[in-house]
């Protein structure tokens, strides 16, 4: 531990800024008396007394190494005398000059302060207000907590569940500033509250942290609407003591980049990592998948792979977003002679049913009949999510790419081109009308019905593959006109919104990756630098939707006892508030690539936090979740109480299983440097340097689970990072076999 700062050495903080501790007492969820203690470099210990209660607290500031504009600060209550039932204690910064301009970030939860239109929708929520639709539509999100846009009370409260990692920030740009707070997620009283709260005026803001979370009246947020919170202070005696760690920082920051380019930084200060347990390769991983598909998924009526278990219209078939024609891809690419064959069946089924007058996709089918993506309002028969087709395009692109390399002669079938220009074509009429792809759109005529949000931004990855492969040079410049478009509108704002549809528009990660992987694509066709360094600021922005860290999961619960690691999950949205096993519906394969581009480490360690986390998720028959079946996925990994209880799932299917067959395709097991001597397990595997010798490398590879593995290799030297990746990267690479409980020596040669 350093030393604690002397009086002289005061932190530097901004003059705006006051610093208290403050300890409260509640009835239920409402405030009933607070008290606050300024907090100065000199005067600790603070007495204050409440309600017949004595506390004590002392503060401590260290330097932070490394860092001259950052401080830790360590707050130590004690209650002298006692009891104070149902309190809390925390941290206050309070801000002066403050302005509504100003940026803020909590990750996972809040973009720009979630300050957007709002509407109190239920679930599953979806506009009917002619002035909220339209091609020029307002972003409107639900009835999430958020910074009010309007007068009245403006107040964000969560629970440390609720974000990826317990921190808050802003951006201002009045004075090109930044700040952070981090502090631990979990403490012996419970999960910790955060709040932002500015006055009337839009003038002054609070950032505070107590311990335990309360939050107020009705401030608990579950699905898309507010309810009546039930926390409850800490009763305490007295001799209690709390302990309470915060990392301070006070920044240059001169645009709202800079505010993420920070955070992944330090995101790991305080929370630390998570740890990387061995527990299912991806081999196994897949041969459970690829049952269970061929188990449950497939329709043989229809010929096509269905989305999930049950018999209703969301779980047959879709063509994006969930399932549908991404489901297809692992499956050609490593399925048995069944799957293939079933695989390209969809394909059929596809181009016969399932494309709409404008060229673009019906979203589903269910028993020969067509349904819009409107969850069965009146109003939304032919409203069709733009994000179905923009995933699908690219995904029957990388397919006829892999066909291609499998079967040497293998001539696309002219329905299939037909429906896939179709699609490209529709994309490029829609833009050339509007300059946009909106977020609904009309199945038919490829009208706008609700614009706006970054719903679309897998497009530009599908029309720049699709220009690559039917050779057409308009499908490329629409795909670098939208992403470019997408940049300035969306990222540099540090905003991307209304990827999955039944979110309205709020923020999410969804789009956020899919527009990641645009930009790559559109860096490995094209070669342009520009796209590069804009997918590095995405992935930048990207990053605060991951959990950093291993959250406690209690003992009794359901992932406490399967020893359930969180690290690497991935919060869904704003509103849906729950870590998700993975990106839907892909691998995360551009983070690798633009770690290969860039030779940025912090890539590398992303792609492998999300990438190794999926397989402990995946029931078995040895070790089932829940109750589910072997080779079911649930999308939920919840640290916090917004739907199921904490550590819990709902009995169901998800696309994560799709999320998990990409990773065993797309994600090598082994990523070996020789001549850097850089080895990378993403598999469940041990890998170690022997001997980094003049001329070669010796790793020995070990399987320390109960499954045998067979793992997928890619061996380059540092110099062959500058050729692009492109698609299907792995088909037909090395492969080396691992038993169970065994090692195996590799030797690669260097120079």
């Amino acid at each position: 531990m350093p030393l604690a700062l002397q009086a002289s050495e005061w932190p530097r903080f901004p003059s705006s800024c006051r610093l208290a501790s403050r300890v409260c007492r509640y009835d239920g969820p409402h405030l009933r008396t607070s008290r606050r203690f300024t907090i100065t470099p000199r005067g600790t210990p603070a007495d204050v007394e409440m309600e017949g209660a004595k506390w004590t607290c002392r503060w401590d500031f260290h330097p932070e190494l490394n860092r001259a504009d950052a401080v830790d600060l360590e707050l130590s209550f004690e209650l002298v005398r006692g009891p104070s039932p149902e309190s809390s204690v925390g941290l206050e910064l309070i801000w002066d000059n403050w302005s509504t301009r100003d940026y803020v970030l909590l990750p996972g939860a809040a973009y720009n302060g979630n300050r957007f239109e709002s509407r109190p929708i239920k679930y599953p929520p979806l506009l009917s207000d002619p002035k909220d639709m339209g091609v020029n539509a307002p972003t409107v999100i639900t009835d999430i907590p958020r910074l009010n846009i309007h007068n009245g009370p403006s107040k964000i409260q969560l629970i440390a569940g609720d974000v990826a990692t317990a921190a808050m920030g802003f951006q201002s740009p009045e004075n090109g500033s930044g700040f952070w707070l981090l502090t631990n997620p979990v403490t012996p009283l419970g999960d910790v509250g955060l709040t932002v709260e500015e006055n009337d005026s839009r003038t002054r803001v609070t950032f505070a942290v107590v311990a335990p979370c309360v939050r107020e009246d009705w401030r608990y947020y579950a699905m898309s609407t507010a309810h009546k919170s039930e926390d409850r202070g800490q009763d305490f005696e007295t001799g209690d003591r709390v302990q309470l760690r915060f990392h301070l920082h006070f920044f240059q920051c001169s645009e709202i980049q800079d505010l993420f380019d920070r955070f992944r930084e330090i995101r790991k200060d305080i929370s630390g990592s998570g740890k990387l347990v061995q527990q299912l390769p991806f081999s196994a991983a897949w041969r459970i998948l690829e049952e269970k598909y061929n188990r449950e998924n497939w329709k043989e009526a229809g010929g096509y792979f269905r989305v999930g278990d049950s018999d209703s219209p969301y779980d047959d078939w879709q063509v994006g977003w969930e399932s549908g024609m991404l489901a297809t891809h692992p499956l050609i690419f490593e399925g048995s002679s069944l799957s293939r064959q079933r695989a390209l069946r969809n394909f059929d089924f596809l181009f016969e049913k399932g494309t709409g007058k404008s060229g673009f996709f019906h979203g589903i089918i269910y028993k020969g009949e067509i349904y819009g993506d409107g969850f069965g309002r009146p109003h939304t028969r032919n409203w069709h999510l733009i994000r179905k087709s923009a995933d699908t395009l690219g995904s029957l692109i990388r397919q006829y790419m892999l066909l291609d390399r499998q079967e040497p002669g293998w001539t696309i079938p002219e329905p299939w081109a037909k429906g896939t220009l179709a699609c490209a074509d529709a994309f490029v009429r829609l833009w050339k009308r509007h300059g946009q792809f909106g977020q609904f759109v009309d199945v038919d005529t490829g009208d706008i019905l609700v614009g706006g949000s970054c719903c679309g931004s897998p497009a530009p990855a599908g029309l720049a593959l699709a220009s690559e492969y039917f050779h057409l040079r308009e499908y490329l410049d629409v795909a670098e006109q939208s992403a470019e478009s997408y940049y300035t509108k969306f990222v540099r704002k540090g905003i991307t919104t209304g990827g999955p549809g039944e979110i309205l528009q709020c923020p999410d990660q969804e789009s956020a990756y899919a527009l990641l992987e645009s930009f790559v694509v559109l860096y490995e066709i094209t070669g342009h630098s520009r796209w590069l360094d804009m997918a590095a600021q995405l992935a930048n922005q990207f990053a605060t939707w991951i959990i950093p860290y291993d959250y406690p999961f209690p003992a009794n619960t359901t992932f406490g006892r399967l020893d359930m690691r969180s690290a690497g999950a991935i919060i869904a949205n704003a509103q849906n508030k729950h870590g998700s096993p993975g990106v839907c519906t892909h691998s995360g394969v551009a983070l690798f690539k633009l770690y290969r581009a860039t030779r940025d480490r912090f890539f590398l360690d992303l792609i492998r936090e999300t990438a190794h986390n999926l397989p402990q998720y995946l029931s078995r028959a040895d070790r089932p979740v829940g109750n589910m079946p072997p080779g079911w996925m649930n999308e939920r990994v919840e640290i916090n109480d917004w739907n199921e209880p904490k550590g819990e799932i709902f009995h169901g299917s998800c696309w994560c299983e799709v999320s998990l067959m990409f990773t065993c395709i797309e994600i090598p097991g082994l990523y070996v440097q020789p001549d850097t001597g850089l080895v990378c397990a993403f598999d469940h595997l041990d890998a170690t340097v022997e001997e980094l010798g003049e001329k070669s490398l010796r790793v020995r590879v070990t399987n320390p689970t109960k499954f045998p593995a067979t793992v997928k290799l890619l061996v380059e030297d540092s110099h062959d990072m500058r050729k692009p990746l492109g698609e299907n990267a792995l088909w037909n690479c090395r492969k080396i076999d691992v038993l169970a409980g065994s090692s195996v020596p590799l030797t690669f040669k260097r120079g």
